[in-house]
């Protein structure tokens, strides 16, 4: 391959390496910020009184019915 064919992938290059340190970046905040620690623990958070663990409580709104228009 020519010299001149390989600066086509600079740009290629260059959003690679930007992928790459959002990708170890957002790693690091995550590691920094407690949140890779207990994922048993984390997943269960949302759950409360209200909403509890292994029950269905969301349900799916109705359709409004259409009125039929008197003529």
């Amino acid at each position: 391959m020519d010299v001149s064919s390989y600066t086509d992938l600079i740009p290629i290059l260059l959003l690679g390496i930007a992928f790459f340190t959002v990708a170890v970046s957002a790693l690091y905040w995550s590691a920094k910020k407690g949140q890779l620690r207990d994922f048993d623990k984390q997943a269960k958070t949302i759950f409360t009184e209200e909403e509890p663990e292994g029950e269905i409580s969301d349900t799916f709104p109705e359709k409004k019915k259409r009125r039929k228009k008197d003529d």
